[in-house]
């Protein structure tokens, strides 16, 4: 796996443990931060995995819905760490 994918791999893995960490409220601006960090990444440096980076957005896009919900929010951080566990493999 190169540089760019570890990195991305491993602002979406902050990304997963700020909204897995339930004893606190969801930080969304950090979350944002680090989706907006990978998404930089994908448009810079990984463009045959444009359809991760759709995912990606898609995902960004929910995180106010899921805020106060934590079943919501174990959902969506599960989504975001299969996602980088899916950047080794395409």
């Amino acid at each position: 796996m190169n540089r760019t994918k570890l990195n991305i791999k491993m602002d979406l893995l902050r990304v997963a443990k700020t909204a897995l960490d339930l004893k606190n409220p969801f930080n969304t601006t950090v979350a944002d931060v680090f989706i907006d960090k990978a998404k930089l990444e994908f448009e810079n440096n990984l463009q045959n995995d444009m359809e991760l980076k759709k995912e990606l957005v898609a995902y960004q896009n929910q995180m106010l819905n899921i805020a106060n919900d934590n079943l919501q929010r174990i959902r969506w951080g599960e989504k975001v760490m299969t996602l980088a566990s899916r950047l080794g493999t395409i």
